[in-house]
């Protein structure tokens, strides 16, 4: 039997389901395939960089699996509805007798695999997909009522419950060196035409080796203060893992494995671990929460609120106010600290992101649909369902959100979380000069900037007046009527 893998976002080896499936058979062979689709990058508001890391990804990809014998085959589909043949006319080169993938939840890579099973159907062949983005598939854990979790807390609950039932979610092991199929794989492209980032490539290195030496190091270093120390920027505190999960160069079970292993195999507070451990898991169960919202939710794939009163919310349209925003440069430091990190790295801190988006959303009443787009077309972990998630907590409009009256005053997020003013001095070097608690708000009269360097910075005014923003959210969101 011959198995054709389809790799998509889950390009390593170890642990790959089903690349474990493929060699269920005494005898059974194997071919990968990914397919390059620039259409979808498009469709997806994928941002260069990723794509980029993603060439780099398969390469390794590639040299890994050519150890073992197996090769792994490119093709390009213009579009999403070229997939399905493409993968056809490769089943019938290779002479395979099924296909095997791993699942993704998002409505549109739902929609092509029901599109290439029915093709592959109509030839003969198998296509079955694995649950493997996630740990616990999202259709394992239901309500009392029998429907899907809609807040984190209960669904993080039912999921340990049913992690443990399980008996965790092992790690499964990376194949072994297969006989020479006699087929050559293909030269993994360096670029993709019209995706090209000015983003150094050495701040990411790709692979699934990468990705563990990075998480290794994280676990051995960091996992234990990671609740203390992850919501400050300037610190080295979190496991930057997310462009290789987004990706899947690791995945999420051996990130739990591994959390596990230095928490004395507990996923609470009550290991060595204690709340590092803890909380690091907890981020990962909120990573498979925002799968199961836009699994079961699907319009929140499609540009529509997760709570659908609030998509007649009239947001401002200020074009100006907008840019700003993404050129970081709206006279609050953190923001735009913030915003100038994403331009300059392909990635943001976590605590960063919430502050930016609050901002976008709240202070500037901007609709958070640009917010995510924006994030998606330069973020390198951009992921829909964490992106989504993310923007519409911040706006208030999605499952567990931030109520609406909750908004950060970024000035405060600023000298709590940046005290020293390290991260701005970084990414807004014109303030790099400015000492004490005048680098959080440099034109605030009240923060001890004397008036003469006030006067000399070469940096812009707040765009917003801060006074006015809460009146403005109360009186757009008070009135709106939940509907289903």
């Amino acid at each position: 039997m011959r198995s054709l893998v389809w790799f998509r976002n889950d390009l390593r080896v170890s642990d790959n389901t089903a690349m474990h499936n493929a060699f269920d058979h005494a005898g059974a062979s194997c071919v990968a395939l990914h397919v390059i689709c620039p259409g979808d990058y498009v469709r997806h508001d994928t941002a260069p960089y990723r794509v980029e890391f993603i060439l780099r990804t398969l390469a390794v990809l590639s040299a890994d699996l050519k150890k073992l014998n197996i090769p792994l085959l490119i093709r390009v589909a213009p579009t999403h509805r070229d997939v399905p043949q493409i993968v056809a006319q490769v089943v019938r080169e290779v002479k395979a007798d099924r296909v095997l993938a791993n699942r993704e939840y998002e409505v549109n890579e739902s929609r092509r695999d029901e599109a290439v099973s029915a093709v592959l159907v109509r030839q003969g062949t198998k296509f079955t997909t694995f649950t493997d983005t996630v740990a616990i598939c999202p259709t394992e854990l239901r309500t009392g009522a029998g429907g899907p979790y809609t807040v984190f807390t209960p669904f993080k609950r039912a999921w340990i419950k049913r992690f443990d039932e399980r008996g965790g979610a092992p790690v499964l092991p990376a194949p072994r060196r297969q006989a020479d199929t006699g087929i050559s794989g293909d030269k993994v492209p360096d670029r993709v035409e019209g995706f090209s980032s000015a983003v150094a490539a050495d701040l990411w290195p790709a692979g699934e080796h990468a990705a563990m030496a990075r998480l290794r190091t994280f676990s051995d270093r960091s996992l234990r203060s990671y609740k203390a120390r992850r919501d400050f920027p300037s610190a080295d505190g979190t496991s930057a893992i997310s462009p290789y999960l987004a990706c899947g160069a690791v995945s999420s079970r051996t990130c739990l494995a591994l959390a596990m292993e230095a928490n004395a195999g507990r996923l609470d507070d009550k290991g060595p671990g204690g709340e590092g451990a803890a909380t690091w898991v907890s981020e990962i169960i909120w990573r498979e929460f925002y799968k199961s919202i836009v699994h079961h939710f699907p319009r929140v794939c499609m540009g529509r609120a997760f709570k659908p009163e609030t998509d007649a919310i009239r947001w401002e349209d200020n074009p100006a106010h907008l840019q700003a925003w993404k050129d970081g440069r709206t006279g609050v430091p953190i923001v735009d600290a913030a915003m100038r990190q994403l331009s300059a790295t392909g990635w943001m801190h976590n605590r960063a992101r919430m502050i930016v988006a609050m901002f976008l959303s709240k202070d500037l009443f901007l609709n958070w649909r640009h917010g995510e787009k924006h994030f998606m077309l330069n973020l390198i972990d951009g992921d829909l369902a964490s992106n989504n998630g993310g923007w519409q907590w911040s706006a208030s409009t999605g499952t567990d959100a931030a109520p609406y009256f909750r908004i950060f005053n970024p000035i405060s997020q600023s000298r709590n979380f940046d005290p020293d003013g390290a991260y701005i001095r970084r990414w807004v070097p014109e303030l790099s000069g400015i000492e004490g608690a005048a680098i959080h708000a440099p034109h605030d009269e009240d923060d001890g900037l004397p008036p003469i360097a006030r006067m000399k910075l070469d940096y812009p005014r707040p765009i917003v007046d801060r006074a006015k923003v809460r009146d403005r959210v109360m009186a757009a969101f008070q009135g709106l009527k939940p509907r289903a």
